[in-house]
């Protein structure tokens, strides 16, 4: 054995100890583990969005409505104040109430939730109008323009039809009942 003293064995010991626990500790509360119940550090730039169950409607707060319509594509958006009912209620309480809705944003100043329905918007759905599609005389949903939808093409083409006729239907003739349209179908089939 070498000439040490235990006092000396001992400092020594207790240094390599203190090196060890200092090292372990350094690894443990500067480095996170995988393992770590911490969530991993997000960059600066990112939000972070949470419900807070603090946060409630208030009289202020604006409700932003979107209805989109999936056979037209069509989109409408209301904006409101909420109702009475609604105020002082939490993003539980109000995803409750508007169980089919999309909630996309939730706080005091402003509260927006969208709403996919299958069918046409209301100036699709109440609106017809007669005109011609790939030579024929067609049945269109909405007004006379660019964003109508085809209904039906008929077997009529605009080649039997009165000169007048034709440049009417190529311009959309609107109809105001489903009677109308067929009186005026009807009507051209007869000529």
């Amino acid at each position: 054995m070498l000439p040490f003293s235990n006092s000396t064995k001992i400092r020594a010991a207790l240094t390599v100890l203190c090196i060890l626990l200092a090292c372990t500790g350094v690894y443990y509360f500067v480095k996170p583990s995988a393992n770590s119940d911490m969530p991993p550090a997000l960059p600066r730039e990112t939000e972070v969005a949470k419900q807070d169950a603090k946060i409630k409607i208030t009289s202020t707060t604006d409700i932003v409505q979107r209805i989109v319509y999936l056979k037209c594509n069509e989109e409408e958006t209301f904006r409101t104040k909420p109702a009475d009912n609604l105020i002082g209620l939490n993003y539980q309480q109000i995803q409750q109430i508007y169980s089919g809705w999309t909630i996309e944003k939730f706080d005091m100043p402003e509260v927006e939730m969208s709403l996919k329905v299958n069918s046409l918007c209301r100036e699709h759905a109440n609106n017809m109008f007669i005109g011609v599609k790939d030579g024929y005389v067609a049945v269109f949903h909405g007004k006379p323009g660019g964003k109508a939808i085809l209904k039906e093409v008929t077997k009529i083409p605009i080649t039997k039809l009165v000169p007048g006729d034709a440049e009417e239907l190529k311009h959309g003739m609107i109809v105001q009942s489903r009677e109308e349209l067929l009186r005026f179908i009807e009507g051209l089939e007869s000529r």
